[in-house]
């Protein structure tokens, strides 16, 4: 009787240094925790954020400005009283800010962008001037995108079919799925659409071509209208997208990049990038299976 209530004291007296123990190491862990402010470095001037891509289609081309966002998901301050002109083929042509969305600068005139054509930017807000040069490269057919159906949900998903990597071209692929034409899913509070970006990099990297970043999978039902759009991409605004990627998209894998400035075209200090795309657009209906 007294090697059992030895046996059984001994036990408990180890379980309760042992849970002391751990409440001590977690007390431990608890006490390093240390808040780090987060510090974003900006040029010492004042300086924007310009994005938009000229492309091949006849209509009034866009561009988007903005202020850099100081803090973590913060939404950017739109720039509302810059002058932009873009110059090509001995014109220059004025964008004007259009009101209804800020930020947004549109083409005075309507025209397509070509190949062959250099385009410089030129952008005054206040007395601080920003300039930015790009041209355009062709862009090669897409083969159809295609999909797979899931009996169990009744509805489609995007299958991915175009290449990651090519040595011939770079180009962005932009997917529109949309499906609130449907009876049943044209209220405002349900999922409707969505917009997929991938990208055809002339580099094989691992975060993205070896082990790629998990993705929403994004389920559509039938009779849902599917926009392909591929854009071209020259060799410097391939190398800014990739950059933006390792960046955000491919972060988090035991293979990311180390944290660098984006290479962006943007002269004086600003960031972002002006580029000009080839684009081909296909369009096709996901109809019920078998069909």
């Amino acid at each position: 009787m007294n090697s059992i209530r030895s046996i059984l004291h001994n036990g408990i007296h180890r379980c309760t240094m042992f849970f002391a123990t751990l409440a001590m190491v977690l007390l431990f862990l608890a006490s390093c925790e240390k808040e780090y402010p987060w510090e974003t470095e900006f040029p010492a001037l004042p300086t924007i954020v310009v994005e938009g891509i000229l492309t091949n289609e006849n209509r009034f081309q866009t561009i988007r400005l903005s202020y850099p966002a100081a803090d973590l998901n913060a939404s950017p301050a739109p720039v509302t009283t810059a002058e932009v002109t873009l110059h090509f083929a001995g014109q220059a042509l004025p964008f004007t800010h259009d009101a209804s969305q800020p930020g947004v600068y549109v083409s005075q005139e309507s025209f397509a962008a070509a190949v062959g054509v250099q385009y410089r930017l030129e952008i005054l807000l206040d007395t601080l001037p920003f300039e930015a040069h790009t041209y355009m490269v062709p862009v090669l057919p897409a083969e159809p995108v295609g999909f797979s159906w899931h009996p169990d949900r009744m509805r489609y998903s995007l299958q991915w079919n175009q290449p990651q990597y090519s040595p011939i071209e770079q180009a962005m692929h932009e997917v529109v799925v949309r499906w609130d034409h449907l009876p049943g899913w044209n209220h405002p509070d349900s999922l409707s659409h969505a917009r997929l970006l991938f990208y055809t990099l002339g580099t094989i990297d691992v975060s993205y071509n070896i082990i790629p970043p998990q993705m929403e999978m994004i389920y559509f039902p039938p009779g849902s209208i599917i926009t392909h759009s591929k854009f071209s991409l020259t060799p410097e605004h391939a190398s800014f997208l990739r950059a933006l990627l390792s960046e955000t998209q491919w972060q988090g894998s035991l293979f990311e990049t180390a944290r660098a400035n984006l290479p962006g075209n943007i002269s004086n200090g600003g960031l972002g990038y002006l580029g000009a795309s080839a684009v081909i657009r296909k369009t096709l209906v996901a109809g019920a299976p078998g069909q």
